[in-house]
């Protein structure tokens, strides 16, 4: 059975094309437009996306945040009071189990959101990492609040002017903070994150049955008279590949292991965190080891690269596959994202797509590989020029 989010009415009401995603119904796009016009509309305006498919799981207890430290492995003792951060979970080989935002509410209350397709699994991980020795008699404890909560991903450069406008009060402008707002009665958890390269926030709408679906289509409404401009997957999906944000599922999977994905921050210092975390055995038997690398790349000819095209060098010789490719509505270059041998990870660097897809025979084009993101930083994205 395929599930609805509490915004179902609105994209009806909005002519929204469906598909399913992660087992619910969720709008490509809307007829206000196409895809180019709702990718345009974040890059330069202020538009909203329905993500309620995704998880929220709260973390309580006092020692939740040290629970949280083993399940990633980020250092979240560093997190503090409304602050939130970028991070993953990892499995024993140390690959993906999902990338997640982990935000610290107070000193023992944590929200974890996790993607749509991962949240059973994610959900066990966390619940049998918990049930493990070294938590015994500790005080954590896991709650599933997606069910009584939506999320709307409001983006783009007039964001914040327009939720000023809405909630009356200046939202929090730096990155990746969460704070508690109201709107009318609705309390709503406000956090400066995204998917999309550009200013925003996402919205956490609460309410009980009938009353989530009142609340989360009172803030829809009024941010649609605010002219905030409702957008589908198929501009998150051209707006996240322009900026480099990984997918679940291509870009990143239980397969790719953390050293190969490019998210090795300051560099990869975190691997060798003295209080240990889930997978950090997997990540360590990597070093040295991995071979391929992710990188970007733009076409030098014709076509569209598809998930699972073959890359190769000038030989000929298979050196990767492609994971994600679009055409970027704003440079109209065919882009895309590649895991290949690391000899061609340099920005420059003269690939081949195997664009053969039911043909027989191979049809190569030329490829360059090139940096995230794609835009012009100056005009576009979170660091333009004001």
């Amino acid at each position: 059975m395929i599930s609805k989010t509490p915004f179902y009415k609105a994209h009806k009401k909005e002519n929204a094309d469906f598909t399913e995603f992660a087992g619910y119904d969720m709008p490509v796009r809307y007829d206000w437009g196409n895809i180019k016009d709702e990718h345009r509309v974040i890059r330069e305006s202020v538009g909203m996306f329905d993500v309620s498919h995704m998880g929220r799981y709260w973390v309580y207890g006092q020692d939740a945040k040290t629970y949280l430290n083993y399940v990633v492995p980020r250092d979240i003792k560093k997190l503090e009071n409304g602050k939130s951060g970028y991070t993953f979970i990892l499995n024993e080989n140390g690959g993906f189990k999902d990338d997640i935002i982990i935000s610290q509410l107070n000193n023992d209350e944590f929200m974890v959101v996790c993607n749509a397709g991962n949240r059973e699994k994610i959900w066990t991980w966390m619940t049998e990492i918990m049930e493990e020795k070294i938590f015994e008699g500790k005080d954590v404890y896991l709650e599933d609040k997606s069910d009584i909560s939506s999320m709307l991903a409001v983006q783009g450069p007039e964001s914040m002017k327009t939720l000023k406008k809405m909630f009356g009060v200046d939202i929090i402008e730096n990155r990746f903070r969460t704070e508690w707002y109201r709107f009318e009665n609705i309390r709503v958890l406000i956090s400066t994150t995204g998917y999309t390269g550009e200013n925003g926030v996402e919205l956490i709408i609460f309410g009980d049955d009938d009353d989530l679906e009142h609340n989360s289509l009172v803030i829809w409404e009024k941010l649609l008279a605010l002219n905030v401009k409702p957008c589908g997957l198929g501009a998150r999906d051209t707006l996240r590949i322009e900026a480099g944000y990984h997918l679940y599922g291509q870009d990143l999977s239980e397969d790719i292991h953390l050293l190969e994905s490019g998210l090795g921050f300051k560099p990869l210092a975190f691997i060798e965190k003295e209080s240990g975390f889930k997978g950090q055995e997997g990540v360590l038997r990597g070093k040295g080891i991995v071979s391929r690398t992710r990188v970007g790349f733009k076409l030098l000819g014709r076509g569209i690269a598809r998930y699972g095209y073959p890359v190769v060098d000038e030989n000929q010789l298979i050196i990767g596959k492609v994971t994600s490719g679009t055409r970027s509505p704003l440079s109209d270059e065919s882009i895309g994202m590649a895991y290949v041998d690391k000899n061609f990870n340099e920005v420059g660097s003269k690939i081949f797509v195997d664009m053969k897809g039911n043909r027989k025979k191979s049809k190569l084009v030329e490829a360059e590989v090139i940096g995230f993101p794609t835009y012009d930083t100056k005009i576009y994205g979170l660091n333009r020029d004001e």
